[in-house]
């Protein structure tokens, strides 16, 4: 993920009868820290990335926080997480659901805190295709469908994730993330997005059960991707999606639980 940092700082229009002169100054504002983590259920090696934004249009690579205090809370229970280098921290961590999680990290003084709780994984129900002719830009394959039930008692937010013949798909547009706000207590279905597959694919799909603020976060960077936002998009000076991190550091903290699922297209 790259994140970006631009201020506008002047827009001076000046016309006459036969033309017009705009004149756009962009200057890169003052680098923020970017904090990257997310905790598993079960056992595994809790990774904390650290960082500073890049400027926009430097195509250095950003800068690594390597003297960074980390502290994890959890369970009246204090960890330090020590660095194994190029700005990563990692600690062995058993994590439980229904745990909340506090996360702190001192840089140079300044002290940025967030939390996040694991939440009890939501399991699919089934997996199935079904072939669908074209229509518009999608061309004509299989769709893939993911059922699952949503619990009635309280607001759930989702992402869907896949691999595709092994191989893990992490683009923009394999970007999806949703809640329950029209589908409460339902069984709901839900297609992979903007995809279709052929004869002889193997999918491997994951959904992904998580809080709020780590919907927030992925939700916002989805409706930064479909604006056009980035490098590649039309926006002028793209923002940085959602953060609950403290102090305007960028980035996220996230705890999830999954359920996964596998399916092969055979005629």
């Amino acid at each position: 993920m790259k994140y970006i940092n631009l201020i506008l700082l002047s827009f001076l229009l000046w016309s006459t009868s036969c033309e017009k002169v705009i004149d756009v100054e962009l200057n890169d504002a003052t680098p923020q820290v970017v904090i990257e983590a997310v905790i598993l259920e079960g056992e595994h090696d809790f990774t904390v990335k650290v960082s500073r934004t890049a400027p926009y249009f430097d195509n250095t690579p950003s800068e690594k926080i390597e003297n960074a205090v980390i502290t994890l809370k959890y369970d009246d229970q204090i960890k330090d997480i020590p660095h194994v280098g190029e700005g990563e921290y990692k600690f062995p961590l058993d994590a439980k659901v229904d745990t909340e999680f506090a996360l702190e990290v001192d840089v140079d003084g300044t002290v940025y805190t967030a939390s996040t709780t694991l939440i009890e994984k939501i399991a699919i129900d089934s997996i199935y295709y079904e072939y669908e002719e074209g229509f518009g830009p999608r061309e004509a394959g299989y769709i893939v469908y993911i059922k699952y039930t949503d619990p009635a008692a309280y607001s759930n937010f989702y992402r869907i994730t896949h691999s595709l013949n092994g191989i893990y798909q992490n683009t923009s547009k394999d970007l999806q993330v949703f809640d329950d706000s029209k589908t409460n207590g339902n069984q709901v279905k839900v297609p992979v997005r903007s995809k279709t597959f052929e004869l002889g694919d193997v999918i491997h799909l994951q959904l992904i059960h998580f809080d709020e603020p780590s919907y927030d976060y992925f939700n916002s960077l989805d409706d930064i991707i479909s604006s056009g936002g980035g490098p590649s998009g039309g926006s002028a000076a793209p923002g940085n999606p959602l953060s609950n991190w403290s102090n305007n550091a960028l980035g996220y903290f996230s705890a999830y639980s999954s359920d996964t699922a596998n399916i092969t297209i055979t005629e």
